[in-house]
């Protein structure tokens, strides 16, 4: 790969830059270099040591990257992008040219063996829920509520739970809702962690109590559609006093407020509420997943690698369980071992960040 070495000045790499020759892995496990400019750094709802960035490539695409990765400081960041990428994986192969496609984001590539490893998506659609005002239509929040159920139980179906529903997290283009960092995403079962803000975080997660469950993300859900619904934030430890004045909250999502998990509906519940038929997700369960075999292989692989040298298993984040090797639809394909570690967009191993802020 040709690269774009790093001179530390401010702006290195930024839309105004000289391109540069990204190579990174698609979906489909094959290598691709193309010709990039690196652009602004972009807000994440998620802690550091991830960071996003506007990338053009053909086209506009977030890239997600881990910064700082040459000096190894934070062990914590690889697993914490290898547990996005894996997601990012599952999701794009269960649902890429399906009609749900949308409602995630869309891959493009990503490289684990860069100096600063990224991941690469499609832009987001609209704007973060976040900036929607008070007063939108009925029709609009039952679609928003419609799809952001739908999402969490497709990610259920799969053995998913998104431990970070926000506001901010949440895209809406007018028509359909799409839901963005990834890298919060854990496996169903797994240990919680203290993780979140209320009220978006259930308080079970917030308090680190249990196993994940996919009604940590109702809630979540449920938070979210209260405040575009009302124009503030609900109650962090239950149900918002004022719950019985807004009846088509009330109706499907009154129980998601529960301060425990079991005491919420199922999320198949609330779709079947939302969207009545078939359920999205049993059909993708029925599904049998050719990849399989190539996954289990490379998971055995990947686990010789670092127990050989001496490193303990990427996760799904600090103290959660990672599943047994074979055991993930979300396993990442291998990639080529390479000697030197490739920089970020050009930069120097132990170099500083071009960031083009």
């Amino acid at each position: 790969m040709v690269t774009h070495h790093s001179t530390g000045q401010p702006g290195l790499g930024d839309l105004d830059g000289a391109p540069v020759r990204l190579t990174f892995i698609s979906p489909q496990g094959t290598r691709q270099t193309v010709l990039s400019r690196l652009g602004a750094e972009r807000r994440r709802t998620t802690p550091p040591p991830l960071t996003a960035h506007d990338v053009l490539l053909g086209g506009s695409v977030r890239a997600v990257r881990l910064s700082g990765a040459a000096d190894g400081a934070d062990e914590e960041g690889p697993r914490k992008l290898e547990a996005e990428i894996r997601a990012a994986l599952c999701l794009h192969r269960a649902f890429h040219g399906s009609p749900y496609q949308s409602l995630f984001p869309s891959l493009v590539g990503y490289d684990m063996d860069a100096e600063e490893p990224f991941v690469l998506y499609q832009a987001p659609r609209g704007d973060a829920a976040a900036q929607l005002g008070y007063g939108i239509s009925t029709t609009e929040q039952r679609t928003i509520e419609r799809d952001l159920v739908l999402a969490v139980r497709l990610l259920e179906g799969l053995g998913l739970v998104h431990r970070g529903l926000v506001p901010a997290a949440v895209r809406w283009d007018g028509k359909r809702a799409q839901i963005w960092d990834l890298g919060a995403v854990a496996r169903v079962g797994s240990r919680r962690v203290p993780l979140g803000v209320p009220p978006y975080a259930a308080p079970e997660q917030r308090h680190g109590v249990g196993r994940a469950d996919a009604r940590d993300a109702l809630w979540s859900v449920a938070q979210i559609v209260y405040q575009l619904a009302t124009g503030q934030q609900g109650d962090p430890e239950g149900p918002p006093r004022d719950l019985a004045a807004y009846r088509s909250l009330e109706r499907p999502l009154g129980d998601a407020f529960a301060p425990l998990a079991e005491d919420r509906p199922a999320p198949a519940e609330v779709l079947a509420l939302l969207m009545p038929g078939p359920d999205p997700a049993a059909l993708v369960e029925a599904r049998p997943d050719p990849l399989e075999p190539h996954r289990q292989d490379y998971d055995r692989a990947m686990e010789r690698k670092r127990r050989d040298a001496g490193l303990g298993p990427y996760g799904y984040g600090h103290g959660v369980e990672t599943p047994a090797a074979g055991a993930s639809r979300a396993s990442v394909p291998p990639q080529e071992t390479r000697g030197r570690r490739r920089a970020w967009f050009g930069g120097h191993a132990g170099g500083r960040d071009a960031r083009g802020q």
